[in-house]
């Protein structure tokens, strides 16, 4: 799996915790159910597509550092 697949994966798990099925997810993001399933099976999905099934859910995506202990340690903040 990519890290895209395992993100739409994250999503779609919440949308069904909160009742959402995946045709309402798809609409109220504003792509077909169609586009969904391909980008579940693996095809690529523009990160704003991506942003936009997260908002339906209530979630927000965000950049974070590959490693953050690392960052810490190599600036002396690990105990700030």
């Amino acid at each position: 799996m990519t890290e895209t697949t395992d993100l739409l994966q994250q999503i779609l798990t919440l949308g069904k915790a909160q009742g959402l099925t995946q045709i309402v997810l798809a609409q109220r993001a504003g792509i077909t159910p169609e586009s969904l399933s391909r980008a579940k099976k693996g095809a690529d999905m523009r990160v704003s597509t991506l942003n936009e099934l997260a908002h339906v859910v209530g979630l927000k995506l965000s950049l974070v550092s590959g490693a953050p202990l690392r960052e810490k340690i190599n600036s002396g903040t690990l105990f700030e």
